[in-house]
């Protein structure tokens, strides 16, 4: 399995201290992670106080940087007739338009984002980009999909636990996450703001059976 990663979940697995699990969520032991050419310096920033910034502690800059070292550049896309098709459609911004493209050249792949925008744009042009679809039916895992399957692996209250030491937490979680939430209305969160790119997701046996009703 070749492991694609996008900017956005990167940054927020790390906020969120599920870097070290997601290994085992993704069963990608000895898998081969890349990410875009521009990635590294785009979540670290040279300035040491910028790059601080950005992860909002300490302990997320370590763990970003330590993940960082495991990464590889993504190759050039070489359908660049592909990258100017997904250029005229809006939502999908530069970093994802090269995963996408990438995927399509990319045997078995997996993509890792947090960019639902750019998702919801790829269901709404799948008859315009019938590769990228099929590149990416079910092999596509959120920032809500990667909670999920991490709760599955260590509990709701581990998880829980890390979401909530988050030092930049995002809208979805300050939404769906507080003190007092409960494990059954934190699912349910969850799953609403997956329902509508169920296509694209991945390990759908081993996310909640409410994603799968209408």
């Amino acid at each position: 399995m070749i492991v694609l990663a996008d900017n956005d979940i990167i940054l927020k697995l790390a906020q969120c201290d599920l870097l070290d699990v997601l290994p085992d969520i993704l069963d990608w032991q000895g898998t081969e992670i890349f990410i875009t050419s521009a990635a590294k310096y785009q979540l670290l920033p040279k300035k040491p106080d910028k790059a601080l910034s950005k992860c909002g502690n300490e302990e997320t800059l370590a763990r970003l940087t330590a993940f960082l070292e495991t990464t590889q550049t993504l190759p050039a896309v070489k359908n660049t007739s592909l990258l100017a098709q997904l250029e005229n459609i809006d939502d999908i911004d530069g970093g994802e338009k090269f995963l996408f493209a990438a995927a399509v050249e990319t045997e078995n792949p997996l993509l890792i984002t947090g960019d639902k925008r750019a998702l919801r744009a790829l269901l709404e042009h799948q008859d315009q980009l019938p590769t990228v679809f099929s590149g990416l039916q079910n092999a596509v895992v959120t920032f809500e999909s990667a909670i999920l399957l991490a709760m599955r692996l260590v509990g709701f209250a581990i998880v829980k636990q890390k979401l909530l030491g988050s030092p930049k937490p995002d809208g979805m979680l300050r939404l769906v996450l507080k003190g007092e939430t409960g494990e059954a209305d934190f699912i349910e969160g969850l799953c609403s703001f997956s329902k509508e790119i169920i296509p694209l997701l991945a390990f759908k046996h081993h996310l909640p059976q409410s994603l799968n009703q209408p």
